[in-house]
């Protein structure tokens, strides 16, 4: 069966010339991605079993903590058995941001992570990242939304002009989703401010004392803030821009190995029976969500239970944007946005073929 994270304090390092990631993890000797097996970039560190049948194993690399309600869908396959019944034993292991996360899939560290659309397609097109889309679980757009206070309210892209932005980093997934709603509203990144800050709740104080105009946490956070403070404004960037969807990602030299492209079906199989389980536990407020999880996890949120189930009726929505039969499916149409969307904006160049970048056999069917 698999498990939590290890607690502790993780840290991203470079090894030497080879310039490959590796994770470490503070004061575990032995344990995290160098001790998951030979780094085969085809079979996989810890890619076991045979296709179709016996158990297998796979190393998943989630970029937060896995616990929070963004990997409700893997904590429920944990907790009710839904890995168990693929015949799958997943092994977590937290990696401190996508690059490295994707640095460690390509060479066979771990067989799958996340990432949003943008940052796939970016790192593909302009860093050569051999990756593939496998199988997208936030469909209908980012789930990341801008905080603001009715001091300065942001409620459409021609408001960011000149406002001071807070993001967790400069050039990630938050810096890639505003240059495109920016250009959305025929405007560039340097028509605001960027300050890098922590995403959690307390740094909606920073915009309520006006030293920023606001700020983009998750889901879970800006809801948070919503149901606790009156002066508290959200954005939805999806009603701007195609953008902000959450796919699964592994290389395709393990795409291409039977064994390894056997764990992720059976891994995404798992996912999709999760997500149907919360989708169902949906008209009883999640409360057998909830109690499953709480069994082996601790989830922040759930300290909050109106709260709780205010995100997850966002991310319910999210995972089955299109129909519940086809959650973990890509959406294609939308694909290829995204991509038109990073052309005109700049972010990379056209006259590629996005549909090369997206493998569709371990996805589940309808």
């Amino acid at each position: 069966m698999s498990r939590g994270v290890a607690r502790g304090t993780w840290r991203t390092v470079r090894s030497g010339a080879s310039r490959k990631w590796r994770v470490v993890g503070a004061g575990m000797v032995g344990v995290g991605l160098l001790a998951s097996g030979c780094a085969d970039p085809a079979g996989g560190a810890g890619a076991a079993g045979s296709a179709g049948g016996g158990t297998a194993t796979l190393t998943y690399l989630n970029t937060l903590p896995i616990e929070t309600l963004t990997y409700a869908p893997e904590l429920v396959a944990d907790t009710k058995g839904f890995f168990a019944a693929q015949h799958v034993k997943v092994d977590f292991q937290f990696v401190n941001g996508t690059p490295p996360a994707i640095a460690a899939v390509m060479s066979g560290r771990g067989q799958l992570t996340r990432a949003g659309d943008a940052d796939i397609i970016k790192s593909i097109v302009t860093k050569g990242a051999k990756i593939t889309n496998v199988g997208t679980v936030q469909k209908g757009g980012a789930t990341i939304r801008i905080v603001s206070d009715t001091r300065s309210a942001v409620r459409k892209p021609a408001d960011l002009r000149g406002k001071t932005i807070g993001e967790s980093a400069l050039g990630g997934t938050t810096e890639g989703l505003l240059t495109l709603l920016l250009s959305s509203a025929g405007m560039k990144l340097s028509d605001l401010h960027q300050q890098v800050v922590p995403l959690s709740a307390g740094t909606f104080s920073l915009v309520q004392k006006g030293r920023l105009d606001g700020f983009m946490p998750s889901l879970d956070t800006a809801t948070a803030l919503k149901a606790a403070h009156k002066d508290a404004v959200t954005f939805d960037l999806s009603k701007y821009i195609a953008a902000g969807s959450q796919a699964y990602i592994t290389s395709p030299a393990q795409a291409g190995d039977p064994k390894t492209r056997d764990a992720i079906h059976r891994y995404l199989r798992a996912i999709k029976s999760a997500i149907q389980f919360i989708v169902a536990d949906q008209k009883d407020g999640y409360a057998k969500t909830m109690k499953a999880i709480g069994t082996k996890y601790h989830v922040p949120a759930f300290d909050q239970p109106e709260v709780a189930k205010a995100s997850l009726d966002g991310y319910v929505a999210s995972w089955t944007y299109g129909g519940a039969d086809g959650a973990v499916q890509t959406d294609h149409k939308r694909w290829k946005a995204v991509y038109g969307e990073m052309v005109k904006a700049g972010m990379v160049p056209g006259g590629k073929d996005p549909e090369q970048w997206v493998d569709d056999r371990m996805s589940p069917a309808s």
